[in-house]
């Protein structure tokens, strides 16, 4: 073979591997195949076509999607951001529900580099994938992100009065990264000033509320994305007062009256006795007075009281704390 014969094999052959490299999977596994397959008889293996050099130039091979950031949500919507990948004109946007029984869903192309998700469920987690590609080629790899929605509202464990004001447990949320806090807004019925804090826990907080005063509470759910809160529309609502506490207010032989403080923005007040040998508490009286008198007790008997604020908030009434209990007990001098 003359040496400028060789030179164009050689010229060939490297132009072969380079575009071996360059064709995407399902085009290398065909080739590959016609070109290992058994040559039926009497005839023989095709030669493999040969690109000019100005061909493999201008050939185009796209990366996948790096840097994919949630950048905002919403109860029913995402949205996302990537970095632009060279030689890309459009982005391919597929989602499924991130619990892994769903499949993805094509959702279109874009050939931006940032995208809104919309007419999602509240406080759900979803799985994106963003390929890139152009008129000729797409990604062999698929970079994905797990985002999430707002919850649409949140629910309460446990609620109680403590020495550093109202605690609030909250129930555990699914997915946890759904939430990363919650902003309450409290206003006295004493004052009649709202405050508002954010509390970067999902599961506790304590709000500084003071006595003797009914608190509207709200609670919405938080998510921080990029630096930035994005906040539910929906709060979850509750009227709350830390407890009462009674005061001795004079007796006789055989009966005691106490009183307690009014509390603001209470219409009326429960008071429930433990009676000697009953294990439970009993309504003794519901009064808009703040006293009460406790008839026919027995000297040297414990009798025990809780006394609860009441506020009826259309067709619900709710109560103050009534965890603390005070007993009652004549004694002869």
């Amino acid at each position: 073979m003359k040496m400028k014969g060789l030179k164009k094999l050689l010229v060939s052959l490297g132009l072969c591997a380079v575009l071996t490299v360059g064709m995407s999977t399902a085009a290398f596994a065909d080739s590959t195949e016609a070109i290992l397959a058994p040559a039926p008889e009497e005839s023989s293996i095709p030669e493999v076509p040969v690109l000019s050099t100005e061909e493999v130039d201008n050939a185009t091979y796209v990366g996948s999607t790096s840097n994919i950031v949630q950048t905002a949500a919403t109860e029913t919507s995402i949205s996302l951001a990537w970095n632009k990948v060279e030689g890309a004109t459009k982005y391919t946007i597929r989602i499924k529900s991130s619990n892994g029984a769903d499949s993805y869903k094509v959702l279109g192309t874009t050939s931006k580099t940032k995208c809104k998700i919309n007419k999602l469920k509240p406080g759900k987690a979803y799985t994106v994938a963003i390929l890139a590609g152009n008129d000729s080629e797409e990604s062999t790899t698929v970079t994905t992100i797990i985002c999430a929605t707002l919850y649409k509202s949140v629910g309460i464990k446990t609620s109680y009065s403590s020495d550093k004001g109202y605690t609030f447990n909250m129930k555990t949320v699914t997915p946890y990264n759904a939430i990363t806090g919650y902003k309450v807004a409290y206003t006295s019925y004493k004052t009649k000033k709202t405050t508002t804090k954010f509390y970067n826990n999902r599961y506790t907080f304590t709000l500084p509320l003071q006595k003797d005063a009914f608190y509207k509470v709200e609670i919405y759910p938080y998510l921080t994305l990029q630096g930035k809160k994005f906040v539910s529309t929906t709060p979850t609502t509750r009227y709350v007062a830390k407890g009462i506490v009674p005061k001795k207010a004079g007796n006789t032989r055989n009966s005691m009256t106490i009183k307690w403080n009014k509390v603001a923005g209470a219409q009326s007040y429960t008071v429930y006795v433990k009676y000697p040998g009953n294990s439970s508490y009993k309504k003794a009286a519901t009064t808009s007075a703040n006293s009460f008198r406790l008839n026919n007790m027995t000297l040297g008997t414990r009798y025990y009281v809780k006394i609860a604020a009441n506020k009826k908030v259309g067709k619900k009434t709710w109560q103050s704390d009534k965890n603390s209990a005070y007993y009652l007990y004549l004694r002869r001098v």
